[in-house]
């Protein structure tokens, strides 16, 4: 793998985390601004969002401009040695990274809003803590798929399906 495509998938990556901030960003300007009176709320959030997902769209189809952008040929061409390896390696292990730091900050968060739903009595008022609860399991599903991915799960599942078969009877 190239320098170039290094790069590439580094700029792949920052914008998956960014649509992920994009999403969490919206979603928490939205119920900041629930109780007050701000007359361009709407307008504020779709332009903010437009933009960023103008971003968005522009890394994900053009990672390798950008990396051209970012390297000069000649500092790849004195380099002169490619990775062996392969660029889905690469994008699988990013992916991993990206979700394990939305599941790191989304997990506590959600513990948090258990904790505050199991401690609540009866007159208080929980209908707020049970959305933030719900928007911080939809993070950590989130954070799952980008760890696992759909072939992650596939692999987990036949993992725990033949998991102690073939092995030798004295082993169980």
């Amino acid at each position: 793998m190239t320098p170039h495509q290094t790069i590439a998938v580094g700029v792949r990556l920052f914008a998956i985390w960014l649509f992920v901030s994009l999403v969490t960003g919206l979603v928490t300007f939205a119920s900041q601004f629930r109780w007050q009176d701000y007359p361009n709320k709407g307008l504020t959030m779709a332009l903010i969002g437009l933009v960023t997902a103008a971003v968005v769209l522009a890394l994900w189809f053009f990672p390798q401009t950008v990396a051209w952008c970012l390297l000069s040929t000649s500092s790849t061409a004195s380099s002169g040695t490619s990775a062996s390896i392969p660029a889905d390696t690469w994008l699988a292990m990013g992916c991993t990274v990206v979700g394990l730091w939305v599941l790191a900050s989304s997990l506590p968060a959600a513990v948090r809003d258990v904790v505050i739903l199991r401690s609540a009595d009866a007159i208080t008022e929980t209908s707020e803590v049970h959305n933030w609860l719900i928007y911080d399991l939809g993070r950590v599903v989130l954070a799952v798929w980008l760890m696992f991915g759909p072939a992650g799960f596939r692999g987990i599942f036949w993992w725990a399906r033949h998991a102690g078969i073939g092995g030798s009877s004295s082993n169980r």
